[in-house]
């Protein structure tokens, strides 16, 4: 008889805790295409381009034991993606180092992201993993070159000054508060941190969101995730501050190659300022956004910079 008792109630927590976390069915796809072209430069982050899916297939992905979430949240979702970074200096048609400018760098990630919301507390989370390899092994150079000589447009020719080959393996994490929400606006407190052989830093921001649209935090911060609505317009503006420790992309790997230029922690710029502003447009499962960003210069010698970010999506 207590054998039985011990199974009903096991079986009474466990559905208690399904019901709790939600694990969103929702398949959800993502192409990303980071470009400074539409500012009329070519340089810094220049090209960033990637693949992204939230899928419940993802839920058995062991890396998701260390990523965080929220205390007691209710809805959750699991995902994967892959994304590849091209950072230039200024003069891409020299062949030289440019020894007062950014250094080359290409960078190739894939991502383990959990997405976590307590909706009773207002609290979303965005946990990830990145694995990858910054260097020649990244294939960044080789695109870039591909897609200048492919739109005739000046060569990159100092890809062999790049930073060398390192392994990547970098924790990020993100929380988001709601301050304020109606039926037409939200206003979230955001802050979260980067640990690892890439990026060592930590940031805090706003995000403000306005216009015709679903929750932020009901949709896990996904702009179709289970809509409410079939036609969404919205505009938002993200402010960021963030304290920088160690920048890999400026100051290459803990290793130093004498043929690489280098950005010192001295000649770093230890407080960036950065700006998000765009709009979103979607239509039942299917959507865009495009966002302009401004981001302040990160190397004393250097400048500030701004470049796009278009996304195509969807979800089933």
């Amino acid at each position: 008889m207590r054998l039985k008792q011990l199974i009903i109630l096991l079986w009474g927590v466990l559905a208690l805790e399904l019901n709790a976390q939600e694990v969103l069915k929702n398949q959800y796809y993502q192409l990303g295409w980071d470009n400074d072209v539409f500012m009329m430069t070519d340089y810094y982050y220049t090209q960033g381009m990637g693949f992204k899916t939230y899928h419940p297939f993802f839920e058995l992905n062991p890396v998701n034991l260390v990523l965080l979430k929220p205390k007691d949240y209710n809805k959750v979702v699991y995902g994967f993606s892959a994304s590849q970074k091209t950072y230039t200096p200024k003069n891409i048609k020299s062949d030289e180092i440019q020894f007062t400018d950014r250094p080359y760098a290409g960078v190739l990630v894939f991502t383990s992201h959990v997405r976590s919301a307590n909706e009773n507390t207002g609290w979303l989370f965005n946990s990830e993993l990145d694995i990858g390899v910054m260097g020649p092994a990244s294939g960044a150079g080789k695109v870039q070159y591909k897609y200048h000589e492919w739109s005739d447009n000046t060569l990159p020719n100092g890809w062999h000054h790049q930073q060398y080959n390192w392994p990547v393996l970098n924790y990020n994490f993100e929380a988001s508060k709601q301050l304020f929400s109606n039926s037409y606006s939200e206003l979230y407190a955001k802050g979260g941190g980067r640990v690892g052989t890439l990026h060592d830093d930590a940031s805090v921001g706003m995000l403000y969101r306005l216009g015709k649209m679903d929750s932020y935090l009901e949709s896990v911060g996904l702009p179709v995730n289970g809509s409410k609505n079939d036609w969404q317009f919205y505009l938002n503006a993200e402010p960021t501050l963030t304290v920088v420790g160690y920048n890999a992309t400026l100051m290459g790997g803990w290793h130093k190659n004498e043929k690489i230029h280098y950005v010192e922690f001295s000649e770093m710029n230890k407080v960036i300022g950065r700006l998000r502003t765009g709009l979103g447009l979607t239509y039942k499962s299917f959507g865009v956004t495009f966002d302009v960003i401004w981001q302040s210069r990160e190397f004393k010698t250097g400048t500030d910079h701004w470049y796009t970010t278009t996304k195509l999506f969807f979800n089933f």
